[in-house]
């Protein structure tokens, strides 16, 4: 009856999405260190196919807002939003023009720079992972 064995299989899993890879990997560390597993993809398009393979396991998408290729980050959360409605959206840009009014309820939008903290807390929220007392 080991603890470590129970909540590595309840621990969350995060789908970063992001095209500069220091700012992927600050994310992902920073998720990683604080218990949840994480999964890396520099674009929607990589972030869709890992999606359509484990959409199951995925709890929370954290995308930039402006990533290479066709599909952007609004249009991931659209996506996700009917495809995988149980997956949370957080959506990040340091383009203040950016804010997505429509997506409100399908998103939540975190301006850059942000903050440890605040990414941290989002997520949690987002996965469900500050109450441990759902695992019926």
């Amino acid at each position: 009856m080991t603890e470590s064995s129970a909540a590595a299989k309840t621990q969350p899993v995060i789908l970063v999405v992001e095209d500069e890879p220091e700012e992927r990997f600050l994310a992902a560390t920073l998720l990683e260190e604080t218990g949840f597993r994480v999964i890396e993809a520099e674009t929607a398009e990589k972030a869709l196919a890992i999606l359509r393979e484990r959409g199951d396991e995925v709890n929370v998408v954290f995308s930039d807002v402006r990533t290479p290729g066709q599909i952007g980050g609004f249009e991931l959360a659209r996506i996700i939003g009917v495809t995988w409605p149980r997956v949370h959206v957080l959506l990040t840009s340091g383009d203040a023009g950016d804010q997505p009014s429509d997506l409100r309820m399908s998103a939540t939008f975190i301006p850059k720079p942000w903050r440890a903290l605040d990414i941290l807390t989002l997520v949690e929220q987002a996965a469900g992972y500050h109450s441990g007392g759902d695992a019926h």
